[in-house]
């Protein structure tokens, strides 16, 4: 297992670059978003010296609000070129892969059919730009959306290359229990990323310290094992005092190790 973290892109990606390699991570997921660390302004050449030095790998994280499933087709074109920007600014730093998230939409604009053929129709568009690139694309479960077995079934029916991105926190949303055991069943041989945090259900996806909410962490993390997981874990904790970041990986240590 490798433990990871995101760069917070308010913050100077320099300085968060430093920061996960004093604190002992081993990758950072690398999320290209505005104000500080957008694909466009990203200082490519400095960005990639940086993590060379640091020795840090980097997994690819893209902004979760992009119109992928736009009912205007210009906002969706937009929304794709973004995405575009993105996998080359990846590419040129290395990355083999990067996650995407599946737009919620307006859903009573289109409907959540609707929406749903929207997304596939861009995944797939996605997918075409970064496989010459070399960059697998991550499919991540989210609240809305693609937040059931049949929903990511049908998006890796119709685009085999893509893989399974399990976000536990997500899983909890919306639910009335934690889906994570029932997407490691179906989707164990897709399985590339794992993003962990704490929430208490509902809808509200609060990026937790482990602990601090309602997921049953003494449960969850050994299912991930028993399901023969040894991947990449990043620790999406949002909390202005990172220790609570420190905190999390060392509860995830104490309970994978047993």
């Amino acid at each position: 297992m490798k433990i990871g973290m995101m760069n917070n892109p308010q913050f100077d990606l320099f300085a968060e670059i430093a920061w996960a390699k004093e604190n002992g991570f081993e990758f950072l997921d690398l999320t290209l978003e505005p104000p500080l660390a957008q694909a466009r302004k990203v200082k490519v050449r400095e960005t990639k010296s940086a993590l060379k030095d640091s020795g840090l790998g980097i997994i690819g994280h893209t902004a979760y609000y992009l119109p992928l499933a736009s009912p205007y087709e210009s906002l969706r074109k937009a929304a794709l070129e973004e995405m575009r920007w993105g996998l080359e600014v990846f590419a040129e730093l290395g990355a083999l892969q990067m996650t995407v998230h599946p737009d919620k939409s307006i859903l009573f604009a289109i409907g959540s059919k609707g929406a749903l053929q929207k997304n596939l129709q861009s995944l797939q568009e996605i997918d075409k730009l970064a496989r010459p690139l070399g960059i697998q694309i991550l499919l991540e479960n989210m609240d809305r959306t693609f937040n059931t077995v049949e929903q990511l079934q049908e998006a890796f029916t119709q685009i085999p290359e893509l893989s399974f991105h399990l976000d536990v926190g997500h899983a909890n949303l919306n639910v009335e229990r934690n889906r994570t055991e029932e997407f490691l069943r179906a989707f164990r041989g897709r399985l590339a990323h794992v993003h962990l945090s704490d929430n208490f259900g509902r809808s509200e996806d609060l990026h937790l310290p482990l602990g601090a909410g309602s997921i049953a962490w003494g449960k969850i993390i050994p299912l991930l094992k028993d399901f023969g997981y040894d991947g990449t874990i990043t620790l999406e904790i949002f909390s202005p005092e990172r220790r609570y970041l420190l905190l999390s990986r060392e509860k995830l240590w104490e309970i994978w190790r047993g």
